[in-house]
């Protein structure tokens, strides 16, 4: 695969990441989105474009196991200026340097580094918050829009943002092994996943799958272990008839209301 014209490369569950990467899009016109997980199959990627946009949600100060294997098979070119930014809600810790050194593991180079705060919404952890309360977050990633694009216009170089908290940057360090281990047993884990009465058999969870591991043995889904954990098929479930394990039967489901992922 050859990538020749100026590309978002994005991943995205909820859509937070997607907005991020069409506000950009909208902002620099001469780029072209792409979504990583249609390159999954791809073993070798030529990018010979001026831009390379990555774009993803940061899970356990990780990158998504997807992204990843997409990047290990990038062939950058060495007038290519690549940029990442990569969404949280909670904790990003420096999830940018690990993009920046597997880039370099692999002769690539990240010329700059964006953290973009959008509404938390791991339902395997936590409840999220009414929707209204996420309008000052999404003010604040429209100036944070500006400014990026702004740089990536004039292809500048700007040093890999950080969390500013210093204590999630030492709980990443003392725990990373641990939290390695969870984000490289993400495939396995959608077996605790399992559907309610309520389920219509309607197929939504198995479109919005960006990784196609939802399939339909006659009226329920099941999953097929390459599962990522972006949580798309439980919270665009529009029975919310998808749980987790019992975690998730009273937490509210998120849906970025910016975007269309389908």
């Amino acid at each position: 695969m050859i990538i020749n014209e100026d590309t978002i490369l994005y991943f995205s569950g909820t859509g937070n990441s997607y907005q991020v990467a069409k506000d950009i899009q909208n902002s620099l016109s001469t780029l072209n989105l792409c979504k990583i997980a249609s390159m999954r199959n791809e073993e070798k990627i030529e990018v010979k474009s001026k831009i390379l946009g990555i774009v993803f949600p940061v899970y356990y100060a990780r990158l998504p196991l997807i992204v990843e294997k997409v990047i290990k098979n990038l062939n950058l070119s060495e007038d290519t200026y690549v940029f990442s930014i990569v969404t949280h809600g909670g904790a990003p810790a420096k999830v940018l340097f690990k993009l920046k050194d597997l880039l370099e593991k692999n002769h690539g180079h990240l010329n700059s580094g964006f953290l973009v705060k959008m509404p938390a919404n791991n339902i395997f952890k936590y409840d999220t918050k009414d929707m209204h309360t996420y309008n000052d977050v999404f003010q604040q990633e429209k100036k944070k829009i500006e400014m990026i694009s702004k740089i990536v216009k004039e292809r500048k170089n700007h040093p890999c943002e950080v969390t500013s908290l210093v204590l999630d940057r030492l709980v990443d360090k003392i725990f990373i092994k641990q939290t390695d281990k969870i984000v490289e047993g993400f495939h396995e884990s959608d077996r605790n996943f399992w559907v309610t009465d309520d389920c219509n058999g309607c197929k939504t969870c198995e479109r919005v799958c960006p990784v196609d591991n939802i399939e339909f043995n006659g009226e329920k889904p099941s999953w097929k272990h390459r599962c990522e954990q972006c949580t798309a098929c439980i919270q665009y479930c529009p029975k919310e008839a998808i749980q987790w394990d019992k975690k998730t039967i009273k937490r509210r489901r998120y849906r970025n209301p910016n975007v269309k992922i389908f």
